[in-house]
């Protein structure tokens, strides 16, 4: 008798189980449609299926039998004067920063005001910055010791008025120099001294063939001694000679006066032989 209800509780046992896996299976798997109504169908007994949350836009349905909402991430900012960008299902969605007003959905920023003329650069052409002009500079004035050349039939116009109606003028040259009787006789006696011809002058010594050989003070006066010859080009020559040796000289060393020999003899005598 035991054995036999024994046989009837694991019948019953394995029935209860064949009904209920159905049911455990179909909870598992998508949610049913809606029953179908009709004559003679039956509800089956078992939990009902949890209510399946709609899916956001542009996200698809999570595979588990309880859907949860995956939040959309906020879009960019877009950039000033652009519209707002627009998510995976085609929307429109507008961000703005706290306290402002954004544009409307797919619609740009409002223009700005443009400034009076326009555009900035718009039909307007600026000219480069031209440098500022380069100050020319002013030669600086030769200092070099003065030597005289001629200004022939002058009268007196250029300079001290002597002679055949010529101009005695000083012209200086260079640098100053530690020795300033030897560098003015130096360029005075040189015959390849192009200083008088730019300058328009005249050079009665240019002819001669003297070199300065010595100075020295005796007082106040200068003494000098040349060597070589002289060589005067006409009877106005003379006094154009004595007068460039003597000015020059005495410009040189700032001597009251000054004694010239050529060869030991005098200027004066030297230049009455001629």
């Amino acid at each position: 008798m035991r054995t036999r209800r024994r046989r009837i509780t694991s019948t019953t046992a394995i029935a209860a189980v064949c009904l209920a896996l159905p049911l455990w299976l179909s909870s598992c798997s998508a949610p049913p449609g809606p029953p179908v109504q009709g004559p003679g169908a039956t509800q089956a007994a078992g939990p009902l299926p949890s209510p399946v949350a709609a899916p956001a836009p542009g996200t698809s349905p999570s595979p588990t039998a309880e859907a949860v909402p995956t939040p959309v991430p906020a879009p960019p900012v877009a950039p000033s004067g652009t519209g707002s960008p627009t998510g995976n299902s085609g929307a429109t969605a507008a961000q703005t920063a706290p306290g402002e007003t954004g544009p409307g959905p797919g619609t740009g920023g409002p223009p700005s005001a443009l400034p009076p003329g326009g555009l900035p650069g718009a039909g307007t052409s600026t000219a480069p910055a031209q440098p500022p002009a380069a100050t020319p500079q002013r030669r600086a004035a030769p200092s070099g010791p003065a030597v005289y050349y001629v200004a022939i039939d002058d009268g007196g116009s250029s300079g001290v008025r002597f002679g055949c109606n010529d101009s005695l003028v000083a012209v200086r040259s260079g640098t100053a120099t530690d020795d300033p009787l030897t560098t003015a006789l130096g360029r005075l006696l040189d015959p390849a001294n192009t200083t008088a011809q730019e300058s328009g002058l005249y050079n009665a010594l240019s002819g001669s063939a003297l070199h300065f050989v010595s100075g020295y003070f005796s007082g106040t006066t200068v003494v000098v001694d040349l060597s070589g010859s002289l060589r005067p080009g006409g009877v106005c020559d003379n006094p154009r000679i004595e007068a460039q040796l003597t000015q020059t000289i005495v410009a040189a060393t700032g001597a009251s006066r000054a004694e010239i020999y050529i060869d030991g003899r005098t200027l004066a005598e030297v230049l009455s032989l001629r």
